[in-house]
């Protein structure tokens, strides 16, 4: 096993221990909602563990996965060296600890701000302490982030063996992202011009374009982190700084800004650029409609720039403009994502007869998740629907988790169960494999339905029902997450039985 498999496989195996961990948390808040663990479990304990949830499963298990991934894809894919192998294990260890430090933040110093960090709540309600802990946190996460997404851009756009500047990186970045040489030699009528992402393969494309979207994104928070920091430290040191120096509508646009750059258009386009990279190799046919593919990933990410204001519909002091903005550019992502469903489930098609391979099957089920959940965010993005389902728990459990479960984690074990082979020349069990995607796919949407028909019956999210007011749903949502667990349980014993605990020590060995 060489070092770059070496380091994609300590990612995969840290990002599968962490959904492990989010995977409890979830069960517990489902337990804690159903009136059980009451004697155990207090309220601060409660809040503390849906604050750091979404990070150690955003974080912890999606990055952890994806960044594993494409260190080890895009140089093969390109076939290069990885820029930097120092580098990501930096990012490796910067990750691991920041994920590591927020979630002490919740569990052990009690910040219980929820993920939204609303200003100014974390300030205010809290220790300055806590605050300062989960700002030290987060600001490890993004800075682990940014030098993954250096080492990507060096690793794709610097020609091999040739130094040059963070200048002429970002410059190629920018140019190709946003098809800027093609506009360029429109303005000045250059004849067949062909634009430079066609040198690239579709694949490399996705992932460059989803990385402006995620860079910005972790410039975003690393500055609303560092303002915890600053109004922590300052408290600390025995002086206040007036919370009036930050507007919240100011501030919550901001934040939503940078978090939807991930949440509406980074996982979309990485799981757009992973279908077009794997289908085509399990099919053994080219990508149906490759030019346009590649048109449809530069819309997402324009897309992405302007939806975070569906997040602000129910604000009343958000301006109206801005709100009518919020609905109508969400909608362009329906017609964005079906046409990345389409080009793959037609690349599938004309491929017959097909063998339903392990990673196929769970891309098919990825597919299904993302059509269900993202209908459910096209709903949400009505102004008069937004008003009724906003704060409920029918945006976090039909959207938010039918996407990250039965959407996104379906698509990652697809790339581990494609990639494992490859790098360790071992298949494995297809059986068990079967049994951990129906266990998981069955398990997300018992779940999140049951998360969501509360919701229309009136259960707020990112609120505490300590007497089980809406337990025959949490029972429901309970039996949903176990049904995952069984399903992750068997995706470990799969991969111990095939691999051996050996190859995990192996992994995690200099």
């Amino acid at each position: 096993m060489g070092p770059r498999e070496k380091l994609a496989l300590r990612f995969v195996l840290t990002a599968v221990f962490w959904l492990g961990v989010a995977g409890i948390e979830g069960l517990l808040m489902r337990a804690i909602l159903a009136g059980m663990l009451s004697n155990i479990y207090g309220v601060e304990h409660f809040y503390g563990m849906m604050t750091v949830h979404p990070f150690v499963g955003i974080y912890g298990w999606a990055y952890m996965a994806v960044l594993g991934a494409f260190y080890y894809l895009v140089p093969k894919v390109l076939n290069k060296e990885l820029y930097s192998e120092r580098a990501a294990y930096m990012s490796y260890w910067t990750l691991l600890l920041g994920v590591l430090i927020t979630w002490v933040s919740g569990y052990v110093f009690k910040f219980a701000s929820l993920y939204t960090l609303y200003w100014p709540l974390p300030i205010v309600r809290f220790p300055p302490t806590s605050v300062l802990v989960f700002s030290i946190g987060m600001l490890l996460i993004f800075i682990s982030v940014l030098l993954f997404f250096f080492n990507m851009f060096a690793t794709i756009f610097l020609p091999q063996g040739e130094e040059r500047g963070a200048g002429y990186i970002f410059k190629k970045l920018v140019t190709l992202s946003f098809n800027l040489d093609e506009i360029k030699a429109r303005i000045k009528g250059v004849k067949d011009y062909i634009p430079g992402v066609y040198s690239y393969p579709v694949f490399i494309v996705g992932v460059f374009r989803g990385c402006v979207d995620t860079t910005l994104n972790a410039l975003t928070m690393t500055g609303l982190a560092s303002i915890l920091a600053v109004f922590s430290l300052s408290s600390l040191l025995g002086f206040k700084l007036p919370t009036s120096l930050v507007d919240p509508l100011v501030y919550k646009n901001v934040f939503w800004w940078g978090l939807d750059l991930v949440a509406d258009g980074n996982v979309l386009i990485y799981t757009a650029a992973t279908w077009y990279f794997l289908v085509p190799m399990l099919v053994g046919r080219k990508l149906y409609g490759e030019s346009v593919v590649r048109t449809v990933i530069l819309a997402d990410l324009v897309v992405s720039l302007f939806v975070w204001n569906h997040h602000m519909l129910a604000d009343t002091p958000q301006p109206l403009a801005l709100q009518i903005q919020g609905q109508v550019v969400t909608w362009g992502e329906l017609i964005t994502m079906g046409l990345t469903i389409f080009a793959v489930l037609k690349t599938i098609w004309l491929a017959r007869p097909v063998k339903y391979s392990t990673p196929l099957k769970f891309i098919l089920l990825s597919i299904l998740g993302y059509m269900i959940g993202g209908s459910a965010g096209i709903l949400q993005a009505s102004y008069a629907l937004n008003r009724y389902l906003h704060n409920t728990q029918w945006v976090i459990g039909v959207h938010a988790h039918v996407l990250l479960l039965a959407g996104l984690t379906l698509t990652l074990f697809a790339v581990i169960y494609a990639l494992a082979p490859i790098i360790t020349s071992k298949e494995l069990d297809s059986r068990l494999a079967d049994i951990h995607l129906v266990l998981f796919f069955s398990g997300a949407i018992i779940m999140s339905s049951a998360m969501g028909l509360a919701g229309i019956e009136g259960m707020l999210r990112r609120t505490l029902y300590p007497n089980g007011e809406y337990a025959e749903y949490m029972y429901t949502a309970l039996a949903g997450g176990l049904l995952m667990a069984a399903g992750y349980l068997t995706f470990i014993v799969n991969f111990l039985k095939t691999y051996g605990i050996s190859t995990v020590i192996t992994v995690f060995k200099k």
